[in-house]
């Protein structure tokens, strides 16, 4: 499926993605993510390797309680704080938004973001790899 490798498509999804982030922060309404954990998600300060080894491919968090209350969405990253493992380890969560592939309210999904499973450096289409040539430019219309 090609559309799911078209940067304006991809772009397309993560504004909606932030936008219904958003909606859901602003109207308290709980809510879990689903994320592709293979690149662009990252813990401050660092979990150790224990926890990490936990997490799957796509891994799900619950934004609910306290992490709820410390979420928000800055630029392209939904950033907000939790704990894990047993000793409930505290540390900030940064997700870039293009790594979420599903926001669930209770065991419903009700945002599925088809680019997440794509790598990232596979995403940029053929017009833009194009574009970007300087020798290609004599295509282009000057403004």
């Amino acid at each position: 499926m090609k559309l799911v490798y078209n940067s304006k498509y991809r772009d397309l999804m993560i504004k909606q993605l932030k936008e219904q982030l958003i909606f859901l922060l602003q109207n308290s309404i709980d809510f879990s993510i689903v994320v592709n954990m293979d690149s662009g998600v990252d813990f401050n300060p660092p979990l150790s390797e224990e926890i990490t080894s936990s997490f799957r491919e796509f891994t799900l968090f619950t934004i609910s309680g306290y992490t709820f209350t410390s979420a928000f969405v800055k630029d392209d990253e939904f950033i907000f704080e939790a704990g894990f493992g047993r000793e409930n380890v505290g540390a900030i969560v940064y997700v870039d938004l293009d790594r979420i592939l599903q926001i669930v309210i209770g065991e419903t999904p009700i945002f599925i973001n088809i680019t997440a499973s794509v790598e990232k450096s596979i995403a940029k289409d053929s017009f833009e790899v194009f574009a970007s040539k300087s020798k290609n430019q004599k295509f282009f219309k000057k403004k």
